[in-house]
């Protein structure tokens, strides 16, 4: 008896501690996900700001945010926790994406979401994809400072070509929308249950990166259709 009550008592403490790690990181998935959400305005209100500034203005912010994103995916590869180095990479990632492509994209120096874009997406992710599993030698930092920009590309890139090409009000768009719903909850579940905190903020941010291209869809829909107008 005394042998069963020890072994009952560590596995409600396994539980408890369990469920303690699950909450933990839930509550770093949903807190980066909230931050993830803020950065995205006051980064917008703070891009708009420097285009009123004049042509240099955009140039400097393009230049320091690319080069905070390559320092960070380079010190990143040198830490020797690989989950918070894949953190720090992906959070460089942030930076790389704004620089290289949010950014012009925003002042018309380039199209990351035109019909030609595609022709360079589908190569980079493949080589990406091969990269991340047969060059296991490379840091997880790399990964998730290519691996970000990639997702994000991706993610726009499907939602701009399916409502130029369907419309957002079409079956397509429909079946878009339920996918990217599934990406944000399958990666904010897969944070949670992993346990960690690094986990937990990669997931709330993929989960904040996918809910906020669904919602953008949501959005065209809304402006496709105009209820107002039948009201």
């Amino acid at each position: 008896m005394g042998i069963l009550n020890l072994l009952t008592a560590a596995l409600f403490l396994t539980a408890e501690v369990t469920l303690k790690d699950y909450a933990v990181t839930g509550f770093f998935g949903i807190a980066s996900f909230l931050l993830f959400i803020f950065l995205q305005l006051l980064g917008a209100k703070l891009f708009v700001k420097i285009t009123e500034s004049g042509h240099i203005g955009p140039r400097v912010f393009v230049l320091v945010l690319l080069v905070l994103g390559l320092a960070g995916a380079v010190f990143s590869c040198f830490i020797s926790n690989s989950e918070a180095s894949l953190l720090l990479g992906f959070t460089s990632g942030l930076f790389i994406w704004s620089a290289l492509c949010d950014v012009p994209e925003q002042m018309h120096w380039i199209s990351p979401l035109s019909r030609n874009a595609v022709l360079f997406f589908l190569p980079l992710i493949l080589l990406w994809a091969a990269g991340m599993l047969f060059l296991r030698e490379i840091p997880p930092a790399v990964f998730g400072a290519t691996g970000y920009p990639l997702g994000v590309w991706g993610i726009q890139l499907a939602r701009a070509r399916v409502i130029s090409r369907w419309g957002p009000s079409s079956l397509a768009a429909t079946i878009l929308i339920l996918l990217t719903a599934a990406i944000a909850g399958g990666a904010l579940a897969l944070g949670v249950v992993h346990g960690t905190l690094f986990s937990g903020i990669i997931g709330g941010v993929v989960f904040a990166i996918a809910t906020w291209s669904a919602l953008e869809i949501i959005w065209e829909r809304g402006m496709a259709q105009k209820p107002w107008k039948n009201s």
